[in-house]
């Protein structure tokens, strides 16, 4: 137990980041179980599409994460070296995925798709966050340097406003028709809508996260946690209310306002970053400290890998023995647990595997580095002859 790492380490991020893949792992079960194929009309779906509506939360917190944790990250030697642990998880998931559907014969594995499924992140069926975060981590000493230089919490407060306004906002004012009240009485029968606002900039959300984490770092709020609980359930409720209404007598929609740059996924994760955030936990155990800080180590494995066990469990088991989703909606809890377990505990066996891969990588570079020293202490020597 490294306990120089542990003092300064922040238990709340590690429960926000359980918590984030937690809601993936979540967000994939009414993938899974049949939820979109089924037609909301009835209270058991109103309570499935609250709780798809609030597990929606899942990659926005992790990238608010990003931003709340690399804010004072600057280009600097060694900076690059920091995504090596990540992308060699990423490498050993894939390639574990990949022999799984080879398998299961759903993948032709062969030396071409064996590195093509790497180099595409189509080899581990959920890693086109790992797409995205190799760019995001790319720009982030250069967003470090955007932020840095605004002289004011004002101009900061703007950076952000407008942010917001070009990724998020127009998957609040594009997604109506105030043409038509007819269409208001029953709008899952027309999915048309009329444009409001521009939205050409809904693409580079993940930068508007990524400050909303630096935001929070060095402004944090005032506001109490039983405030913010509050709004949090209202706006849990009142999201998933609304997603039902949009919906209703016919199969969820997925509008913009439920995907990672809508309107609800936003103002959510906002409100439970905060909540996590601002709870105490100066005087927690040392050993729970511990095991959310390797719990947390093991969180990005688990998120890929979660593809493999979701394939086990929902479709040798689950799907298999049950009919449909009200079947197999009370099984929920217990398949999110399932899940998260067996790719947590392969996640381990992978980390374990990187950090063997890592060892060896720096032993070679020491070696490399010491032989290139000596071969230049050496020549001098050579020349005097």
């Amino acid at each position: 137990m490294n306990l120089e790492k542990l003092k300064v380490r922040n238990p709340n991020m590690d429960i926000l980041r359980i918590i984030a893949v937690l809601c993936v792992i979540g967000i994939h079960f009414f993938y899974h179980s049949g939820y979109y194929y089924t037609t909301n009309d009835n209270a058991v779906m109103y309570f499935a599409t609250v709780l798809r509506t609030l597990c929606s939360v899942c990659v926005p917190l992790f990238m608010i994460l990003s931003g709340f944790l690399l804010c004072n990250k600057t280009l600097k030697k060694g900076y690059y070296s920091g995504i090596r642990k990540t992308i060699i998880v990423y490498i050993l998931v894939a390639i574990a995925c990949m022999i799984y559907k080879s398998i299961v014969g759903s993948y032709t594995l062969t030396p071409l798709t064996f590195f093509t499924g790497i180099l595409d992140f189509t080899g581990a069926n959920y890693s086109w966050y790992i797409e995205m975060y190799i760019g995001l981590f790319l720009l982030v000493p250069f967003l470090n340097i955007i932020y840095k230089n605004l002289d004011s919490r004002k101009q900061k407060n703007i950076l952000l406003i407008t942010l917001i306004a070009i990724t998020i906002l127009p998957s609040l004012f594009n997604e109506f028709r105030f043409d038509s009240l007819e269409w208001w009485a029953n709008p899952a029968s027309n999915t048309e809508t009329q444009k409001l606002i521009p939205s050409w900039w809904v693409g580079i959300y993940p930068i508007t996260y990524y400050f909303t984490g630096c935001y929070i770092r060095e402004y944090g709020t005032k506001i109490k946690n039983i405030y913010l609980i509050i709004a949090l359930v209202v706006a849990v409720f009142g999201f998933g209310t609304f997603n039902f209404y949009r919906c209703y007598g016919s199969t969820f929609t997925t509008a913009n306002y439920v995907y990672w740059y809508g309107i609800e996924p936003y103002v959510m994760s906002v409100l439970i970053f905060l909540i996590i955030s601002k709870i105490k936990l100066e005087n927690i155990n040392v050993k729970a400290k511990f095991a959310l800080w390797k719990i947390s180590d093991l969180v990005l494995g688990t998120y890929l890998l979660s593809f493999i066990f979701d394939a086990i469990y929902y479709y040798e088991f689950l799907n298999k023995n049950t009919t449909d989703f009200y079947a197999r909606f009370p099984f929920m809890p217990l398949m999110i647990l399932c899940v998260f377990v067996s790719a947590l505990i392969s996640s381990g066996i992978i980390n374990l595997i990187a950090a063997g891969i890592e060892f060896c990588y720096k032993k070679i570079c020491n070696l490399c580095k010491e032989k290139f020293s000596k071969k230049h202490i050496d020549e001098p020597k050579q020349f005097k002859h």
